[in-house]
């Protein structure tokens, strides 16, 4: 079968079934006669744009035309609740910094960040746990901590 066939069964499943994890999902596949490694789940995942949210019943992937995919309020208005928890460390060389997440927590993180387009801050690469911010030459450090502590208020308990 085709890597296209596949990748449509899987944006199928994704948008008919709630699947918090990878594993569901490939044996979902393999129901429907695509046996890949998890490796290959991924990249497929990658390129749907697909996504990983906490959700009332616990985490569940999603595609971009899904509308919990996208944010509906102003960055203000969202509640405390909803915002990332998985900070754990930060630490700053040259204009990266990188940032240290509870496993699984990077992605919707960076995705944070990135909506929120703070100044000084050019892009983010998300891993499973670990975030590469890319930050303009002129700005100060302070002023991404601080940009950073509003986002996720642990910052400010590591970092001055």
């Amino acid at each position: 079968m085709k890597r296209l066939d596949r990748i449509e069964t899987l944006r199928y499943i994704l948008t008919t079934q709630r699947i918090g994890g990878q594993h569901e999902i490939l044996s979902e596949l393999g129901r429907h006669g695509f046996h890949v490694t998890q490796a290959t789940l991924s990249r497929d995942l990658r390129r749907l744009k697909a996504v990983k949210l906490a959700t009332e019943d616990g985490y569940v992937y999603v595609l971009p035309d899904n509308p919990l995919y996208q944010r509906t309020g102003s960055p203000r208005t969202v509640p405390d609740y909803l915002r990332p928890a998985g900070f754990i460390s930060l630490a700053f060389t040259g204009n990266l910094a990188v940032m240290h997440t509870r496993p699984g927590y990077a992605g919707g993180m960076a995705m944070e960040i990135d909506t929120h387009g703070l100044s000084g801050i050019i892009g983010t690469i998300a891993g499973d746990d670990t975030i590469l911010i890319i930050m303009d030459e002129t700005t100060p450090r302070q002023v991404i901590i601080d940009q950073l502590a509003e986002l996720f208020p642990g910052v400010k308990s590591v970092m001055p």
